[in-house]
């Protein structure tokens, strides 16, 4: 009788009640113009900014208008931003529970989005209008006029850098630049382009000038000319190539250049090249710009007297481009520690000193312009000692924003201001984030990308995904020179790298002065006074208290970073209910207990975990939002079922299996697989898990429909398992896919726990005709005693990596068909004798042996092999001499790496092959030491597109007629609405809090 009057209940008073819900609704309609209004106009205001920015060109003094309303703008950014995320919580959040009490607390819910959507519309509108009378308030002021015209050179052109005398460490350099002035026997007599890049202040104009200047230089080359390019400005004026012209003029023949007006760039342009097409000559231009170089190159032809033009650039992009046609880029790198302390500390060389100074150089990252701004600074004290070297290491970051008394520091920040200035919006915001993490740092490109997708700084306003997005701004930064990179994926893309030391700081500076970061380390101690209105919080080499994490408040917090002890403050994470990244990989006093509320943290993005952790709370079904889950570094070995039904995660890293009790339990089992056979799973990264004999992960596999990159550790098989079979049928679904796919996947398969071949006894089935295996990136490890006999069949392979005790004769001629390989690593303890013949590999581009034997002997490379490699890596310990390998003919390469740990002879001998060979291929010496952030028993992740999903699901159980009319309301709210502002709140955190900080 009350299940058949609830019944009644729901089908007459439910009905009214829903249709004012509708006629509700529709009242809220304009709610998405409004959203629409406020972005565009949002918009604008940022593209009126990016123009100031340039105008400007960041002039020393700030006004005071100017400073209220980088304020006021700043407060309007952090209010909008939680006003939004408030409201996404209510609008896209599912209740929980089932049956009719599921159906009551359904419609509760949506009367409340109702009401949320009421005081959101008004909300917005408030917002809106502070945004104009912001932006009214300033029209008119001038406060840009004047400083337009002062700073406008140096807003368009690079600075104008000093040069050194008696410089410090370039001797290495200088002779290296002289010997690829120098023709190389056998090379034909032509024009090389050589391009020396770095990051600025690196010396690159004092290394220019020194070879300019060199007396086999004046003595080798009938004529030289030196000209500055970035006197003048690249967007105007022709790029400033008519003045660029006027000075080569000058300078090789006086007499026409004062014949020739300013203006006739086509008169100077035929003069010139008239003149040098009889000449050896050496010509260097620094600071050269893109579009210079585009009109100048048709200039310089080659007459065959291996004549040399020596360009500078801070634009990797630049300076490849420019040395594209048979020329050279040399790479200049930063100063030693010893060079460093020389510099820096004017030959004091005292304990006390030395041990003061170490902090600060550390900082420095070995430019030598930040060098020479420090000493300049400790000149000024009548006796330089470590404790104020440690003073002026704990307030560099003012130094390099704000004048000092003697202004030491003057060029060095112009470097670093010229360097920010010349990012967008957008890459500013990106690059400003990196200071969460310690200075000098080695960092995960992927890990890098993620944190980004997370927080919303790669939004894509074009079909580009923002996967794309954040990878194009990772390029750009790389690009500059800003970020380092430290170690290359396979295929030549960045796997490591750090921030510039100096220029790290520089961001971390600014970062805290914005009140976008705050931290707590040694030399910021105390965040508790501007974490107030922070969004990001790092915390590294020291700790919170439990009275400096209660007494603040956290609850505006994005983002929360913990290297080493966290102390009391981890406890206080639950407050953070805006939280999108929780960093706690290398938190080292955390524990099981800290993470009981983090189901609380609906708007997580990012999860990473590690220390003592051991298992995952059960509330972690609670992370709607949750992309990346990531446990390598964690002691956690089950998964909990939950969370492999997360809507939204897209990367899991562990060493995982299934939950035994989850596996027993056929309820559980039975709700997993209905989800992921609806196709409800977003996961493209499943790196790793453990197969074994119960299915696990192996059967749930097979229903991911939407997996990119898989990794599997392979347990050992027992007699009369059907192991085996399962494995092969689940890497035929994985790498089964239509004839048209594009789709890049990548696979990883570890049976190095296995007593036997396994992976050899893998049996693929016949693929139908309008299918293919397809995987790009392959990687094997364990006793490989042939080449697995599906190899063959994947048909876009590109990649692959065998990692086996012995590399057999068979193994390695089988790999002699797979033609299509531009990238080879082959690891081993012995590797049989093998010869490459002429016609192997014609499509390799990159090969590398990592052999720790002795006494193996690597293959020989015969005339016709390996025609197109670029780059040869030798990671052999017990490399002796050239090994019989013979490099000159490998017309395309441009790399030569061997293990540092070779002997002094043999490194001499490559050193010299590499000379002796027309390309000059860069040599390098691998280290195999370097320390990596999130490294850990997952390798490389995968390149997957960041998807946005519902997160509202209809349940099937419910009322079809009921489910119409929640359903309109619902798909409206998250499939447009709810993208719509979170584009507001991108714009408003990328566009005003970066822009309005830059433009001012």
């Amino acid at each position: 009788m009350e299940s058949a009057a609830a019944s009644a209940f729901l089908r007459t008073v439910m009905g009214k009640l829903f249709q004012v819900l509708e006629k509700e609704y529709n009242k809220q309609k304009g709610l998405r113009q409004e959203t629409l209004s406020i972005q565009q106009d949002v918009r604008m205001i940022a593209a009126a900014m990016d123009d100031s920015l340039h105008a400007l060109g960041r002039g020393e003094r700030r006004t005071a208008v100017a400073r209220l309303y980088r304020e006021e703008m700043l407060g309007l950014v952090h209010d909008a931003q939680d006003c939004i995320d408030r409201i996404l919580k209510r609008l896209t959040c599912r209740p929980r529970g089932g049956g009719g009490v599921a159906l009551v607390r359904r419609v509760a819910h949506e009367i409340k989005k109702v009401q949320s959507r009421s005081g959101f519309a008004d909300e917005i509108r408030k917002l809106k209008a502070r945004l104009k009378q912001a932006h009214e308030r300033v029209v008119g002021i001038p406060m840009a006029a004047a400083a337009a015209t002062v700073c406008h050179d140096f807003a368009t052109a690079a600075p104008l850098y000093r040069v050194a005398r008696n410089p410090v460490g370039l001797g290495r350099p200088v002779e290296e630049l002289l010997s690829l002035l120098d023709e190389v026997e056998g090379e034909p007599e032509q024009l090389r382009v050589i391009s020396v890049v770095g990051f600025g202040g690196l010396g690159k104009t004092t290394l220019a000038r020194a070879v300019y200047e060199a007396p086999d230089a004046v003595e080798k080359f009938h004529c030289r000319a030196w000209v500055s390019a970035g006197r003048w400005s690249p967007e105007n004026n022709g790029g400033g190539v008519r003045e660029i012209l006027r000075d080569l003029l000058w300078q090789v023949r006086p007499k026409d250049s004062m014949d020739v007006v300013a203006d006739d760039g086509q008169r100077m342009e035929a003069l010139l090249s008239e003149y040098l097409k009889d000449k050896r000559y050496l010509i260097v231009i620094h600071g050269i710009v893109m579009e210079q170089w585009m009109q100048l190159k048709f200039i310089f032809e080659d007459n065959g007297k291996s004549s040399r033009i020596l360009l500078t650039t801070a634009i990797q992009s630049t300076a490849k481009r420019c040395s594209d046609d048979n020329g050279y880029v040399y790479q200049l790198n930063t100063l030693g520690e010893e060079d460093s302390k020389e510099i820096a500390l004017q030959g004091v060389r005292s304990p006390e000193l030395e041990q003061g100074s170490t902090a600060l150089l550390k900082k420095c990252g070995g430019l030598p312009l930040a060098l020479v701004s420090v000493s300049d600074f400790l000149k000024c004290s009548a006796e330089p000692t470590g404790e104020r070297c440690a003073k002026l290491c704990r307030n560099l970051g003012s130094h390099l924003r704000e004048k000092d008394d003697y202004d030491n520091f003057t060029e060095l920040r112009k470097v670093l201001m010229h360097n920010y200035d010349s990012l967008s919006v957008y890459d500013m915001t990106c690059l400003l984030y990196l200071g969460v993490f310690p200075i000098n740092r080695p960092l995960k490109k992927k890990v890098v990308i993620r944190r980004w997708l997370a927080e919303g700084y790669a939004r894509s306003d074009s079909l580009c995904s923002e996967e794309d997005i954040a990878d194009k701004t990772f390029e750009e930064l790389i690009d500059r020179n800003i970020i380092q990179s430290i170690d290359t994926r396979d295929n030549t893309q960045v796997k490591t790298c750090r921030t510039h030391g100096i220029m790290h700081e520089f961001a971390l500076h600014k970062s805290m002065s914005q009140g976008f970061i705050a931290t707590s380390s040694r030399d910021h101690p105390r965040p508790s006074a501007y974490v107030n209105n922070v969004y990001h919080l790092s915390i590294h080499g020291g700790n919170l208290t439990d009275s400096e994490a209660s007494d603040v408040d956290i609850s505006r917090v994005r983002s929360l970073t913990v290297f080493g002890k966290a102390g009391d403050a981890i406890s206080h994470v639950r407050k953070c209910k805006l939280l999108r990244v929780l960093d706690l990989e290398e938190c080292s006093d955390l524990e099981d207990s800290h993470l009981k509320h983090i189901g609380k943290l609906w708007h997580l993005t990012y999860l990473s975990v590690g220390g003592t952790i051991g298992k995952l709370p059960s509330s972690i079904d609670g992370l709607h939002c949750l992309e990346t889950l990531d446990l390598r570094r964690t002691k956690i070995k089950t998964l909990p079922i939950e969370a492999i039904m997360l809507y939204h995660l897209a990367h899991l890293f562990g060493k995982l299996t299934v939950d035994r009790d989850d596996l027993n339990n056929a309820k559980k089992m039975t709700k997993v697989m209905k989800f992921l056979s609806g196709n409800k799973s977003n996961l493209k990264t499943l790196a790793g898990f453990v197969a074994n004999e119960r299915q696990g992960f192996l059967e749930l596999m097979v229903h991911m429909r939407n997996l990119r990159k898989v990794k599997i550790w392979c347990g050992p098989v027992a007699n009369g398992s059907n192991y085996t079979t399962d494995l092969s049928e689940a890497i035929q679904e994985f790498t089964k896919v239509p004839m048209d796919s594009m789709d890049a996947r990548s696979l990883s398969l570890d049976s190095e726990e296995c007593s036997e071949d396994l992976l050899s006894s893998l049996d693929f089935k016949p693929c139908p005709e309008d299918s293919k295996y397809d995987v790009r990136s392959l990687k094997l490890r364990g006793k490989l005693l042939q080449l697995p006999p599906f190899v063959p069949l994947l048909s876009g392979l590109t990649e692959l990596s065998i990692s086996s005790a012995i590399l057999t004769r068979d193994l390695l001629s089988a790999l002699l068909s797979l033609s299509n390989l531009l990238y080879l690593k082959l690891i081993t303890n012995e590797l049989e004798n093998f010869e490459l013949r002429s016609g192997a590999f014609p499509s390799l581009r990159r090969l590398c042996f990592v052999v720790q034997s002795l006494t193996s002997a690597l293959p020989a490379i015969k005339q016709g092999a390996l025609p197109y490699l670029v780059s040869l890596q030798l990671l052999c310990p017990g490399l002796v001499g050239l090994s019989g390998i013979q490099i000159r003919h490998l017309k395309h390469l441009k790399e030569v790496t061997i293990d540092s740990g070779v002997p002094g002879e043999t490194r001499q001998d490559w050193e010299q092959a590499t000379k002796n060979h027309p390309n000059r291929p860069r040599f390098m010496l691998h280290k195999s030491d370097v320390r990596v952030e999130s490294e850990g028993p997952g390798n490389e992740e995968a390149s997957a597109v960041r998807e946005k999903r519902k997160i509202c699901v209809v349940q099937p159980s419910l009322d079809d007629g009921l489910d119409s009319s929640l359903k309109k309301m619902r798909l409206s709210s998250d499939s447009s609405s709810r993208l719509q502002l979170h584009g507001l709140a991108t714009e408003l955190m990328n566009a005003l809090m970066v822009s309005t900080e830059a433009s001012l």
